[in-house]
């Protein structure tokens, strides 16, 4: 397998973990499909669930069990090689909400919302084999407007943003000389909103910007006949507040940590497995906030040769 194919299918697992952000959508942390040859089709399938449940004010976690989020993602993202260096992507996410109040009398509120989510197009180039650059648009496909009950939910438990964003793509990766298996990388993505202008119907509402900031390790290890990638990262997140109105949301934006251990088995360079968890290990939100609790994404990666008539698994 040539080094630059093994390199990036090592480094591929550690880029899959999600966070909310664009109503609920696990969008940036998962954007970014790794560098590939002229000719080569890729094709990740993933599933991702992310668990809110800790209620927080600021830093401190609050003594309340009454409200939990999940979010349930079915993700395909698609990516092109046109020439060694220039390719693109796309995002197209389902997304599946849900959000449970228990009042202080035992009684549940139950709301949900399901549907396509905002699609992604991410053209991408790359600099030299360790640098890739990347600017594309978050295209509001999603719904924005889901009611309830004859209630339209609120802004974050929609399906879509209702706005177009503008997405910025940076990834390095590297390995060492002493042992050609072992890589380090790192990412920079940043998320600028637009403003959904029809909001509840005639008001705007607006997702605070969003910035994430990526570095780990992963390697490579044989297993009887199997390859198999452990990786490790950190993750760090931060929100802007949101605006509504013109006016600054209330209980919205933050500061993240996450440590983000993993692993992929790699059944052959055309494709592999790989399972992903985030972990929060430090918190701050704006107001008072559910907080993300634990995350777990898996998926299989499929990469074609379409210059070749036939591929093997």
């Amino acid at each position: 397998m040539p080094r630059a194919l093994l390199f990036s299918l090592i480094l591929f697992p550690a880029q899959l973990i999600a966070q909310c952000c664009s109503g609920g959508v696990p969008m940036s942390n998962n954007i970014g499909l790794p560098g590939a040859d002229k000719g080569i089709l890729q094709v990740n399938l993933t599933y991702d669930w992310n668990n809110l449940q800790n209620l927080k004010t600021e830093s401190s976690s609050l003594n309340d069990n009454s409200r939990q989020r999940e979010t349930h993602s079915f993700l395909l993202e698609l990516g092109y090689s046109i020439s060694d260096r220039l390719s693109i992507d796309l995002f197209i996410p389902m997304i599946r909400q849900e959000r449970t109040i228990i009042s202080t009398l035992g009684n549940v509120d139950f709301d949900k919302t399901q549907g396509l989510g905002d699609i992604v197009i991410l053209p991408k180039y790359s600099l030299t084999d360790k640098i890739i650059i990347g600017a594309g648009i978050k295209i509001p496909t999603g719904h924005s407007d889901r009611t309830d009950d004859g209630l339209t939910l609120v802004a974050d438990l929609q399906p879509g943003s209702g706005a177009l964003d503008g997405v910025f793509y940076f990834a390095y990766s590297n390995y060492l000389t002493s042992r050609p298996s072992l890589g380090y990388f790192g990412n920079i993505i940043f998320r600028a909103t637009g403003e959904n202008d029809s909001y509840l119907g005639s008001s705007t509402y607006q997702f605070g910007n969003e910035l994430q900031l990526i570095a780990g390790i992963a390697d490579r290890f044989l297993v009887s006949k199997l390859q198999i990638d452990p990786s490790l990262k950190v993750r760090y997140r931060e929100a802007g507040r949101d605006s509504f109105d013109q006016s600054e949301f209330p209980n919205s934006g933050g500061s993240f940590v996450f440590i983000n251990p993993g692993i992929s088995i790699v059944v052959s360079q055309a494709l592999s497995w790989q399972i992903n968890t985030s972990i929060p290990v430090h918190t701050f939100v704006d107001g008072t906030q559910l907080a993300p609790t634990l995350q777990i994404n898996t998926g299989l990666l499929f990469r074609l040769n379409l210059k070749q008539k036939e591929f093997e698994l």
